[in-house]
């Protein structure tokens, strides 16, 4: 193994900097790198850069900034600033990780002769019968299998997590055992290419679109109840900055940006027991009219939740839910698993 060549992508964090030294002691060769994407982020800054390189020269391993600003820009951010202006919630990291990091990754692999790829993400790989399956990580608070979900099945067997099997604290504590300066550096959170965390304020600033396009707050029956300030300022399930009457809360129900308009109702009208799902990725060998018995998370941090999965043609599918489920958020990835085993998923289109 000592002679096994592997890229190991840094990201300035502490994760990736333990998944370098585990690699190591494991006898791989490595090279680290790190991707440059977005000029002020919160992921792979000039900070990141910089404690990523520091790393590399503790280590004694070569380590290489790429650049992928322009494609990270139409990939990610383009997609993500289209989304919200069709009415839709995105998830930019699981999109960033379908389109970008780990293709990318692998082919920038191939041309320094690394046949596999590591990264500091809490997933694991196991071997079976019918292939390498993806598994969540051991710790269920940072597990990250929801954002690889649409990974392709084949790049699997080129891939590790060496931190998959660790807990946050047992990273730290490496990190600190080997005088890693990032050993208590905080994870990042939120977008990352949103640094304040403010999207709306992202939308007008890079966009440049309208924030304050004024329009109809309708209810489920069609029936104007007021008038909103823009449907950008809204997102499935939000109740603040609705009002309400009768002393009933009110809650966003659905985005209707085509004739500009808000559907709000009460809590009970959130609820729906189906979803249909595009752009689906299976990492195992599912075949359109088949139908499995899954758990699926329909946001990175809720419960796995029980339903029937239906493969349809094209890359689409269905889900039923035997208890009705909260606020199914078209743009949102939903994720199946079976077990420990993640199944893949796809791109929530509408609820019920």
């Amino acid at each position: 193994m000592a002679d096994q060549k592997a890229l190991i992508a840094l990201s300035g964090g502490v994760d990736s900097a333990v998944a370098a030294i585990l690699m190591r002691e494991q006898g791989y060769t490595l090279t680290g790198v790190t991707m440059r994407l977005w000029p002020k982020s919160r992921c792979c800054d000039e900070k990141d850069i910089e404690d990523a390189a520091e790393i590399c020269a503790r280590l004694d391993i070569p380590y290489t900034v790429l650049d992928y600003r322009e494609a990270f820009r139409r990939q990610v951010v383009d997609v993500f600033v289209a989304e919200y202006q069709a009415g839709r919630t995105p998830n930019p990291c699981a999109r960033c990780n379908q389109f970008l990091k780990f293709d990318a990754l692998l082919a920038e692999g191939e041309k320094l002769g690394a046949s596999l790829l590591a990264t500091g993400h809490y997933a694991r790989l196991a071997e079976t019968s019918s292939g390498t399956a993806l598994l969540r990580g051991q710790d269920a608070a940072k597990d990250q299998s929801y954002f690889l979900f649409a990974l392709g099945a084949a790049s699997l067997p080129r891939l590790r997590f060496p931190v998959g099997s660790m807990n946050k604290d047992a990273v730290r504590a490496l990190a600190r055992k080997h005088g890693l300066s990032v050993a208590a550096k905080q994870d990042s959170q939120d977008i990352c290419f949103v640094p304040d965390g403010d999207y709306r304020r992202f939308l007008e600033d890079y966009a440049g679109l309208d924030m304050a396009r004024e329009g109809e707050m309708v209810d489920s029956a069609g029936r104007t109840i007021g008038h909103h300030p823009g449907t950008l300022h809204f997102t499935v399930g939000q109740r603040r900055g609705l009002g309400g009457g009768g002393g009933q809360p009110r809650y966003v129900l659905a985005l209707d940006p085509i004739r500009n308009r808000v559907v709000v109702g009460d809590e009970a009208e959130l609820y729906r027991r189906e979803t249909a799902l595009d752009e689906c990725n299976w990492l195992a060998a599912l075949n359109p009219g088949e139908e499995h018995r899954v758990t699926v998370k329909l946001r990175y941090r809720s419960p796995a939740e029980p339903a029937v999965l239906r493969l349809l043609p094209d890359g689409k599918a269905t889900l039923r839910f035997p208890e009705p489920q909260r606020a199914i958020t078209p743009g949102q990835a939903a994720v199946c698993y079976q077990g420990e085993r993640l199944l893949g998923g796809g791109w929530i289109q509408n609820a019920g």
